[in-house]
């Protein structure tokens, strides 16, 4: 399972693909015996990445259908949300007190671990999890099964591009709200947004490998400081809530060492904002529009390109091959490097199986268009998207050839201008004009010595 485009795969059969990936993970996760802890944040992982995804394609998919499946989605991971949320507040607590720089009286913390503890129990215990968690994998249960009728039909780049200029902007926004308001709940708005952009690009790397890590990467880190972020946020409420519970003044002593690391996690996530959002959304989505264009001409470039003559050669070999005695079957395969087709040039689309290379293995590969039949589309075809060569083995559609310049209507006579040549000069000014050069470049020359 990959939360990324395969290879030639257009936008609404991945994001379907990747949707019921993520959805049957959900399910598997919450229908596991015994229910846990980690099982329980696996499937929460999943439902907010499949909702990331809707998102990339919210034109496409429609309104009522994205909300209604969104609202679904949403309200399942909430049922989740209790147990997994005390444990967070633990793990933060004792990161919290392994920073050297944190000052922290030892019985608050012994204090606010029980607390949290105590918490984190109640939620987990066994009836109530168990209640919530089947509810969330019924009402995941039914998106999966209205996934195949979901109205996503573009293939190509453009609903995914307004799509990604939407959350680019949405994230960008954001971001520009944090640093003015400077509140926690503004903060956790950006961190959202954070994430919808790094699934997002998660999706699309595969369009733009190269141009597309140092995002990935920078988005990952943003939203794990902006993720921190807001656990310190929600344990400082937390040591609010239970200030009456602790010795006096180990509250606020508690609550300035969140304060300080708070504000360090603000200083980390601005250059890294700042370099994730430096473009404008539409110049972004824009960038990643040519890539992907480049898209079919790279792989009309990797493509292993077939006369029909050999492709049906090579498959009647191993169609026989399919139906011959083990002897005669090695004799057919060394008759392939003869004719130019070696099987371990196919090795990473095809992994080797019990029986050998196949005509269902060969089928693949042509469907996939790793190998395409006929003769390379012109260059020229390519750039301006007139050439699409399919896996099919159909061949490229010659360009069409550039429009004649249509000519310039006639002038009237009357107001035709009358051109006459230019005046050639005479050899005088010839060497007048050779002579002023002479000095000039002579002055230039002495300026430049001096």
């Amino acid at each position: 399972m990959a939360y990324k485009l395969e290879d030639r795969e257009g936008m609404a059969t991945g994001v379907r693909r990747i949707v019921a990936e993520e959805l049957d993970s959900a399910l598997a996760n919450l229908r596991a015996e015994p229910l846990n802890d980690e099982a329980v944040h696996e499937a929460r992982k999943s439902i907010k990445k499949s909702r990331s995804a809707l998102r990339l394609l919210r034109s496409d998919l429609g309104n009522d259908v994205r909300k209604r499946e969104n609202a679904v989605m949403r309200d399942a991971a909430q049922r989740l949300a209790g147990a997994r949320d005390a444990q967070v507040m633990l793990d933060t607590l004792e990161k919290l007190e392994a920073d050297p720089r944190s000052v922290l009286p030892a019985a608050a913390v012994r204090r606010l671990r029980k607390l949290l503890e105590q918490r984190r129990d109640e939620l987990s215990r066994g009836a109530d999890l168990e209640t919530e968690a089947a509810r969330a994998a019924e009402e995941l249960a039914a998106v999966r099964a209205r996934l195949e009728e979901w109205p996503l039909e573009e293939e190509g780049f453009d609903e995914a591009a307004a799509g990604l200029r939407r959350i680019h902007r949405g994230g960008r926004g954001a971001m520009q709200t944090a640093l003015k308001k400077g509140d926690d709940d503004s903060w956790h708005a950006w961190r959202k947004r954070v994430k919808d952009l790094w699934y997002a690009l998660r999706i699309l790397k595969p369009v733009a490998s190269e141009q597309l890590s140092g995002a990935v990467e920078e988005a990952s880190e943003l939203s794990d400081v902006l993720g921190g972020h807001n656990d310190l946020a929600v344990l400082t409420e937390t040591v609010r809530e239970h200030a009456d519970e602790l010795e006096a003044g180990h509250a606020e002593l508690v609550q300035a060492a969140l304060s300080t690391r708070r504000d360090g996690l603000r200083l980390a996530a601005v250059p890294l904002g700042m370099r994730l959002f430096a473009e404008r959304p539409k110049a972004f989505a824009r960038r990643l529009e040519g890539q992907w264009a480049a898209r079919e001409p790279q792989a009309a470039a990797d493509a292993r390109w077939m006369p029909p003559e050999l492709v049906a050669q090579v498959r009647g070999i191993l169609v026989a091959k399919e139906e011959a005695a083990p002897a005669e079957r090695r004799k057919l395969a060394a008759a392939l490097p003869g004719l130019g087709f070696r099987v371990k040039d196919f090795a990473e689309h095809v992994p080797s199986h019990r029986g050998g290379f196949s005509v269902a293995d060969f089928d693949l590969l042509v469907e996939k268009g790793v190998i395409r039949v006929g003769a390379p589309p012109a260059p020229r075809g390519l750039v301006k998207g007139k050439a699409k060569a399919s896996g099919n083995g159909s061949k490229a559609a010659p360009p069409e050839p550039e429009p004649e310049p249509a000519p310039e209507p006639e002038r009237s006579r009357a107001i035709q201008p009358r051109l006459r040549p230019p005046a050639q000069p005479g050899p005088d000014q010839l060497v007048r004009s050779g002579l002023r050069l002479a000095f000039g470049a002579a002055r230039w020359a002495r300026r430049r010595l001096r």
